[in-house]
């Protein structure tokens, strides 16, 4: 017993050193910010390969980094475009707007959309992460999970605001932010995935 306790500590202890290890990476990659996409893409992979399949090390994120550089990067630029376009709608109602305009309640409906697009980034580049599929293909499908599964959606959000709330409590846990929110959605994530997943390609996967 004491040495099945053993092994689970120091499995647990060598899991937080796995998730202190990739969110420095994902910090590290992501500095030019351009990169964020393909540093999102390393982060769900080295997360899912590593943390909770046990297979490999964490340098797997360097690995996952390359191969998905460009798809990932292309659909960053395209999410940074959503970004500003919304963040420039929520502004402008916010702020040039009178009170009394019927059109002065739209930053709530820009502010909802962004919420959203940032949820839908996150699928996207988990699903980068997990299928190999096309550009526009990746960007269709991971909406459509999204929106089908509407209540894990909705789960993921409170997930992130507490996790967000944590941070701004204690603010060490930023540089662990990374790790901690990749971990935090990923039952989730593959709980969806594994849904739209072939039983051929779920018993190979569990298989491994």
């Amino acid at each position: 017993m004491e040495k099945l306790f053993n092994n689970r500590f120091i499995d647990g202890i060598s899991k937080i050193a796995d998730v202190i290890l990739i969110s420095f990476y994902f910090l590290a990659c992501a500095l030019p910010l351009v990169t964020i996409g393909a540093s999102s893409t390393a982060l769900y992979y080295a997360t899912h390969k590593c943390i909770y399949k046990g297979r490999g090390y964490t340098t797997e994120f360097f690995h996952s980094f390359k191969d998905n550089f460009k798809q990932s990067t292309l659909s960053w630029l395209i999410f940074i475009l959503l970004y500003a376009i919304l963040g420039g709608d929520i502004y402008i109602t916010r702020n040039y707007l009178s009170p009394d305009s019927p059109f002065a309640a739209a930053s709530i409906f820009f502010m909802v959309l962004l919420v959203f697009t940032v949820l839908w980034a996150i699928y996207h580049f988990a699903y980068i992460a997990r299928f190999e599929n096309g550009f526009k293909e990746s960007f269709k499908v991971s909406a459509v999970f999204m929106i089908a599964n509407i209540g894990w959606t909705l789960v993921m959000l409170v997930l992130l605001i507490a996790i967000y709330y944590l941070c701004y409590r204690f603010l060490f846990l930023i540089l662990f932010a990374p790790g901690i929110i990749s971990c935090t959605l990923h039952p989730i994530l593959e709980k969806v995935f594994r849904k739209y997943m072939s039983e051929e390609d779920i018993a190979k996967e569990d298989e491994l």
